[in-house]
C-alpha cells in the first residue's frame, strides 16, 4: 500500500471524525476500523468486552487509564484521538495473526505528528486567541478613570474658563449641572469606604420619564406641577421627604420618593397612570381641594 493509497483513505474518512474546540479529536468506530484494515464489529467486540471478560486490545487500553465505561460509550460517541493511537499500534504490532500491514503503515504516516495532529490538520482546526494565554497577556488594559482629586481640578478649570468666558452669566442648569457633577465626585470617592446603598429618591417626574419612560410636559392638562399635586393628594402615603433641587431654573423644594421600596414604587407607578389616562387630572384635583391650600412643588 503506497502513501497515496493512505492519504485516499483518510481523506474517505474524514466526514466521520471531528476536534472540539480544546483540540481533541475523536472518530467513529467504523473510521477507526478503516483504518486498521480490520472490520468494526471486530473493535465493537473488543471494546464490549471490557465489561465481562476484557481482551488483549481491551486490556492495553484499560493500563493506559481508560475505563469500561469509556470503551461502552466509544460504540456510539466515537473514539478519542489518544485510544485510536493505541488501537492503531495494536493492530500493527501486538495483534498476532490480526496485524495488519495498513495498520503500521498508518502508524507509521502519524508517528511525526500523531492522530491528533492529523485530525486538527484535516479539519483546519486552529487555536483561538482567547485559548492562547501569551496573546491575552498581551491585550491593553482597561483604561481607568483618573483620580478623584484630578477630575476636581479639571472640574473647576472648566468651569473658571467658563465663567470668564460668559462674564459669570452661566444658565442656572448649567450651574447645577456643574454642582452636581462635583457632590457625584465626592460621593463617589466616599462610596469606595461605604457600604454600597441601593436607596434610589426620585421625584415623581423624574422616576415617570426615567422609570416608565413617560414624557412629563411643561404645559397643558398633564404637565409636570399637576403630577406632583396629584400625587401629594391621592398617594400622601408614599413619602413626605423633601430635597432642594433645581426647577424651572430656581432651587426649590420638592417631594422625593424611595423608589427602591417595591410597594412605594408600585404606588407611583399606579399614581402616574391614573394621571395620564385621567381625561382632565386639574379638575380631579380642583374637586378634591388640593388647590385651597398652598401649591406643592414635586417634580
Amino acid at each position: 500500500m503506497s502513501q497515496i493509497e493512505i492519504t485516499q483513505i483518510l481523506e474517505q474518512i474524514r466526514e466521520e471524525i471531528e476536534v472540539d474546540a480544546s483540540g481533541k479529536g475523536k472518530a467513529s468506530m467504523k473510521a477507526t476500523a478503516r483504518l486498521a484494515q480490520v472490520s468494526d464489529k471486530a473493535i465493537g467486540k473488543a471494546l464490549e468486552s471490557a465489561n465481562l471478560e476484557p481482551s488483549k486490545l481491551a486490556q492495553i487500553l484499560m493500563q493506559q487509564g481508560f475505563n469500561a465505561a469509556n470503551l461502552d460509550r466509544w460504540r456510539t460517541e466515537g473514539i478519542p484521538d489518544i485510544a485510536i493511537g493505541i488501537i492503531l499500534h495494536y493492530y500493527a504490532y501486538e495483534a498476532g495473526r490480526y496485524c495488519t500491514k495498513q495498520a503500521k503503515l498508518v502508524c507509521q504516516a502519524f508517528g511525526t505528528i500523531g492522530v491528533r495532529a492529523w485530525m486538527q490538520d484535516a479539519l483546519g482546526w486552529t487555536k483561538t486567541p482567547q485559548e492562547n494565554p501569551t496573546q491575552q497577556s498581551e491585550q491593553a488594559p482597561t483604561p481607568a478613570l483618573p483620580p478623584v482629586e484630578q477630575r476636581l481640578k479639571t472640574l473647576v478649570e472648566a468651569m473658571t474658563t467658563l465663567a470668564k468666558l460668559t462674564g459669570g452669566r452661566l444658565n442656572p442648569y448649567m450651574e447645577q449641572q456643574m454642582t452636581d457633577y462635583a457632590v457625584n465626585l465626592f460621593a463617589d470617592h466616599n462610596r469606595q469606604a461605604l457600604q454600597p446603598s441601593k436607596e434610589c429618591w426620585l421625584g415623581v417626574v423624574n422616576f415617570a420619564e426615567s422609570e416608565l419612560g413617560k414624557k412629563v410636559p411643561l404645559s397643558g392638562p398633564h404637565y409636570r406641577v399637576h403630577l406632583g399635586t396629584w400625587v401629594r393628594t391621592f398617594y400622601p402615603q408614599l413619602g413626605s421627604r423633601q430635597e432642594n433641587r433645581l426647577v424651572n431654573g430656581t432651587q426649590q423644594d420638592v417631594y422625593v420618593y424611595p423608589c427602591h421600596d417595591p410597594v412605594v414604587a408600585a404606588g407611583l407607578t399606579k399614581a402616574v397612570e391614573e394621571f395620564f389616562a385621567h381625561p382632565s387630572p386639574s379638575a380631579a384635583l380642583k374637586q378634591a381641594g388640593a388647590f385651597s391650600r398652598k401649591s406643592l412643588v414635586t417634580a
